[in-house]
């Protein structure tokens, strides 16, 4: 598993679908692992967030789209929600990536070294994991999950029948 699965990992295994399924040792399960993969989650986050440099640049990347966009009757900038709930200004292309381009040239260093910290980033999301992470036996996942839901945690699944057998 790579740290980027373990990323997707721990916010299926966050997901309220997923802790509304019943059992007491698949919900044992899910908990384990969260605390597993927690020191992890934040150590990514914190390695994947942008310099207060390059903040800079983009809060005036935002102000540059704010004051090229087109405004309503009331004068203020016109926002549009795209289908996946992201937001942008309503700015003419052509005329915000030329100044855009500017502003990159004016920020040079920042973009410079976020777009180096994004390649190591991906790298960094690529390594493999040395996480063990807590395994659930397949008898004790509740028949209520989905194959969507059961394909996303199979990571943490057991296939293992247990003999009934001692020895």
């Amino acid at each position: 598993m790579t740290k980027a699965d373990n990323i997707s990992l721990y916010q299926t295994l966050n997901s309220k679908e997923l802790n509304s399924l019943p059992g007491a040792k698949f919900a044992y399960a899910i908990s384990k692992n969260l605390s597993i993969l927690k020191p992890e989650i934040e150590a990514l986050q914190e390695a994947l967030k942008s310099s207060e440099v390059y903040k800079k640049f983009d809060d005036a990347r935002i102000e540059l789209a704010k004051s090229l966009a087109k405004k309503d009757e009331k004068g203020e900038a016109i926002i549009i929600t795209n289908e996946d709930k992201t937001t942008h200004y309503d700015v003419d292309e052509k005329e915000f990536n030329k100044a855009f381009e500017s502003l990159k040239l004016e920020h040079k260093e920042a973009v410079e070294e976020r777009e180096k910290q994004i390649a190591e980033q991906n790298e960094l999301l690529k390594a493999e994991s040395n996480l063990v992470l807590y395994k659930v036996a397949l008898n004790d996942i509740p028949n209520a999950i989905t194959g969507e839901q059961m394909r996303a945690i199979s990571e943490i699944v057991s296939e293992e029948i247990p003999s009934p057998y001692k020895g």
